[in-house]
């Protein structure tokens, strides 16, 4: 595997936990800045971006198949707090979670 695609793994591995970029580089033996540049010329995205649709994309399983609080669905989606899974939230979804939830909840 190249380290770019070691980096996505890793990332896969640990979204759920507080990952920064300094962790994600270190887990393949690359500077930093050299694991962003390198990361955003292949996937064309970020590695915060692309951390953070992943977390998302977590959040918006769990909001439709659970009753889980959305303070809960935030950290265990590895947000630090709601404030910033509510605007990482309306910004890539284009709704509030609650509205989502509203929206999309799978009945049981």
């Amino acid at each position: 595997m190249s380290k770019v695609e070691q980096m996505a793994a890793y990332i896969a591995q640990h979204y759920t936990e507080s990952l920064a970029v300094e962790d994600i580089s270190r887990s393949v033996g690359l500077h930093p800045n050299y694991a962003m540049s390198l990361f955003k010329t292949t996937f064309g995205t970020t590695l915060i971006t692309y951390l953070t649709e992943l977390r998302l994309s977590h959040a918006q399983r769990l909001l439709t198949m659970t009753d889980d609080t959305v303070l809960d669905i935030a950290l265990d989606s590895g947000f630090n707090s709601i404030s910033r899974f509510n605007t990482a939230f309306k910004a890539n979804c284009g709704c509030s979670p609650r509205q989502y939830r509203h929206t999309n909840q799978i009945k049981t």
